[in-house]
């Protein structure tokens, strides 16, 4: 990664003195495919110095293969000297935490420089439908945004996610890294965000232990933690790790990012507020959309649109704006939860009749599409967090950043608009008729029966 950054901060360089003859803000940006996920991760944590900082929201963070990777080296890191903060959503496989309250003791006590968050922990019923889906991988003067969680799905080749990995001066105002470090800060010390107290943990009875035969804390498995946290990375065992982790031929260097020089001023990072105010990242869209004069093109696993969004895109392909759509496909979101395949066959006849081009995507791995890319009249993208249902809409806060590309500029996100493209296809015919019914589809992967009724009850939830 360093050979290649080097000569884009050189390029860099130049293109901030070209112009004017005089210094503008430029950050750099490079697309991470499914095969960079894990390695470009893991080499920005373990180049972190105690002069810098690793910052992580994380919607997932699963102690599997992954996240125990992951949560290694971010170990590795603080015992180093560097800070780390790290800010999970609160919903997980454990009853309060989304980690065991044995590993959080474990955690606090072999590297207590890991500092962890919890937002709207489980127990919070009130909040329980708010979750913060944000995605934001902060380490020094780089970041890394885009549709991956922390868990197995996301790396080892079950899903089809795509990142982008931003580098800047975070000093400068106009750098998006500035307003990253900006948003991690707000969502750190917002009232929705409680620290799990791992001091008061082997004094206090936990109900679920009690449900296991223990009185309190399991000691075997904090000890297990604390052997697991503390086990030797040496350079076969980080080799094994990694490849059985990311994709195998996905990326033949993927450790070496291609890196594109912006200006800062065509960069913009969006985000909401912890508690989801308006106007949010919903207006955000609908405002981009307005300004669409020839082409909008969505590709996201979840199209189960708010009356506004598609308000908003049926106005468009009135007024001659070609709008395309790529979902994951009917089968893979059914395997999900079926209640949403049968939400997005209820839509399609709705949407086609529209005028509006429905695509599925489906690879040779069978992985479900997980990425969520914007693009508006070819040279406008948007990449980030944001799904097109009420979820993100109403609900989860989300995060993502805008890019404008100049008319003779590189486009560091074509391929990735190509490669979804090209590797999906429509649901209707050249004359706008579906291919099949929708129905017929539902009944035949899982969404049919029942789950035609139960969606309606429950379609503004999904």
């Amino acid at each position: 990664m360093t050979t290649t950054r080097s000569l884009a901060l050189i390029l860099a360089c130049v293109f901030a003195f070209s112009r004017h003859g005089h210094a503008q803000c430029v950050d750099m940006v490079a697309t991470l495919d499914d095969g960079q996920l894990m390695q470009s991760r893991i080499a920005l944590i373990d180049r972190a110095t105690p002069a810098e900082q690793i910052r992580i929201l994380a919607y997932i963070f699963e102690i599997d293969q992954t996240g125990g990777l992951l949560l290694r080296h971010l170990v590795d890191a603080a015992r180093r000297g560097v800070p780390v903060k790290l800010l999970i959503d609160g919903i997980g496989p454990e009853p309060h935490y989304p980690f065991e309250d044995e590993l959080i003791v474990a955690l606090h006590e072999v590297a207590p420089g890991v500092e962890l968050r919890i937002f709207h922990p489980r127990s919070d019923v009130v909040e329980l439908s708010h979750r913060m889906h944000d995605k934001l991988f902060l380490v020094g003067d780089t970041a890394v945004i885009g549709s991956t969680s922390i868990w197995d799905e996301s790396f080892r080749n079950w899903l089809s996610e795509r990142d982008l990995m931003v580098s800047g001066d975070a000093r400068q105002d106009a750098s998006s890294l500035h307003a990253m470090y900006q948003h991690f800060a707000l969502f750190w010390n917002s009232p929705q965000v409680v620290r799990p107290e791992p001091e008061k943990f082997l004094q206090v009875a936990s109900p679920y232990r009690v449900s296991q035969g223990h009185a309190t804390l399991d000691p075997v498995r904090i000890r297990y933690w604390r052997e697991r946290l503390q086990a030797p990375l040496d350079g076969a065992a980080r080799a094994t790790d990694l490849a059985a982790t990311d994709t195998p031929a996905a990326s033949d260097t993927p450790n070496d990012p291609a890196w594109t020089p912006i200006a800062c001023e065509r960069l913009r990072y969006v985000h909401d507020w912890p508690d989801k105010r308006s106007p949010g990242t919903l207006q955000d869209m609908l405002d981009a959309f307005d300004t669409a004069q020839h082409e909008i093109l969505i590709i996201n696993p979840y199209l189960i649109l708010v009356p506004e969004l598609r308000e908003a895109l049926e106005r468009k392909r009135r007024e001659g704006v070609h709008v395309i759509l790529v979902s994951a496909s009917l089968a893979s979101i059914t395997q999900e939860f079926p209640a949403v395949g049968r939400a997005y066959a209820n839509d399609l006849p709705g949407l086609v009749n529209a005028g509006i081009e429905v695509r599925e995507y489906a690879d040779r791995e069978n992985r479900m599409m997980h990425a969520k890319l914007v693009l508006i009249d070819g040279h406008r993208y948007y990449l980030g967090s944001f799904n097109f249902d009420s979820l993100s809409a109403r609900l989860n806060t989300e995060n993502g950043l805008w890019i404008d590309i100049p008319e003779d500029g590189l486009d560091p996100l074509q391929d990735s608009v190509a490669y979804f493209l090209r590797n999906s296809s429509s649901v209707s015919d050249a004359n706008g008729r579906l291919l099949a019914d929708p129905d017929a589809r539902c009944r035949a992967v899982g969404c049919g029966g029942a789950w035609r009724w139960v969606t309606v009850l429950i379609r503004g939830f999904l």
